[in-house]
């Protein structure tokens, strides 16, 4: 069941509520003294990268050292000049 998280306009508190996608969401605050309005709170999504391959391993500038094949073919196009 998906978890979302609500804040109140009266009192402020943030909570988090399981409910399904097809249940009404809670309207009134879960604080004892407190009868503010719920609203969902948005925020991103949490992205977990797993393993090599991201953007500063592969695209990055690198450490100033040329790769062994753009060596190699740097020397290929200069012998055939």
């Amino acid at each position: 069941m998906p978890t979302y998280d609500y804040k109140c306009d009266q009192c402020g508190a943030v909570v988090e509520i399981s409910h399904g996608f097809d249940e009404k969401p809670r309207k009134t605050c879960l604080a004892d003294d407190c009868d503010g309005r719920l609203h969902r709170v948005f925020s991103p999504p949490t992205i977990i990268f797993k393993g090599s391959g991201w953007h500063v391993t592969d695209y990055g500038r690198g450490n100033g050292k040329k790769s062994e094949e753009s060596e190699s073919a740097k020397e290929t196009v200069e012998s055939k000049d």
